[in-house]
């Protein structure tokens, strides 16, 4: 399942024409819509979540690796759990620093009649190179959780996770996608990110969770 050249160029041009698309016409439409009905998804969008919230894999990584390494020794699992702690690890991390680079604000910008939209990246040209960053990280520093919209966090875990089990169980990969799919939308309905931020959280998940497998596939290639 690893992508080649082509495939990739390829995937990374379809996402990238969505997230640009998503971003400048139809993000705000969408966000404005779900936070002028918070009663009627929010709750929905929230419970959904709760699937896609990254320390539920990691800890299962964790313990399932202790458990069939020093427990009920058994390398096979052993491998695959350590794997699933890995993926989880490492794209999340990924996720995290694109979240502080581009530091963009939330949907909750545009409540109330508020506009504040975009990210704080690309904004501010009229200071100094120093002065700009300076308000970047002061800023991001103050609301951390407010500027961290993109890409999705969740979606990049969930994504990761389905490939991981596309890895393992290739037979059920349209089960694991119809959830990556529902935990990803379920951001929007919750009103934490826009549409775009999910498009960028598949880019994450993905290629940081095949570059990973690429990279271990000769160690895990008789056990995945």
């Amino acid at each position: 399942m690893i992508l080649s050249k082509r495939s990739l160029f390829l995937f990374l041009g379809i996402m990238v024409t969505l997230i640009l698309t998503s971003y400048f016409f139809a993000d705000k439409a969408i966000a404005k819509y779900f936070l002028a009905n918070i009663p009627t998804y929010e709750h929905i969008g929230d419970m959904i979540s709760i699937a896609g919230e990254s320390h539920w894999y990691i800890a299962t990584g964790i313990l399932g690796f202790v458990f069939f390494k020093y427990y009920k020794k058994n390398r096979l699992l052993e491998q695959r759990f350590l794997f699933l702690l890995y993926v989880n690890l490492f794209s999340g991390i990924i996720n995290l620093l694109l979240k502080w680079l581009f530091s963009r604000i939330r949907p909750w910008g545009l409540r109330e009649g508020h506009n504040e939209y975009g990210f704080l990246l690309f904004q501010n040209f009229d200071m100094g190179f120093i002065e700009k960053m300076k308000y970047h990280f002061l800023t991001l520093f103050e609301s951390p959780t407010t500027y961290s919209s993109f890409p999705s966090g969740h979606t990049t875990t969930v994504v990761a996770v389905a490939i991981y089990l596309s890895l393992l169980f290739p037979k059920y990969k349209v089960l694991w996608f119809t959830f990556a799919i529902i935990m990803a939308l379920s951001r929007v309905l919750a009103n934490d990110h826009f549409l775009s931020d999910i498009f960028a959280g598949i880019i994450v998940g993905s290629l940081s969770t095949l570059f990973l497998y690429s990279k271990m596939k000769d160690k895990f290639e008789k056990t995945i």
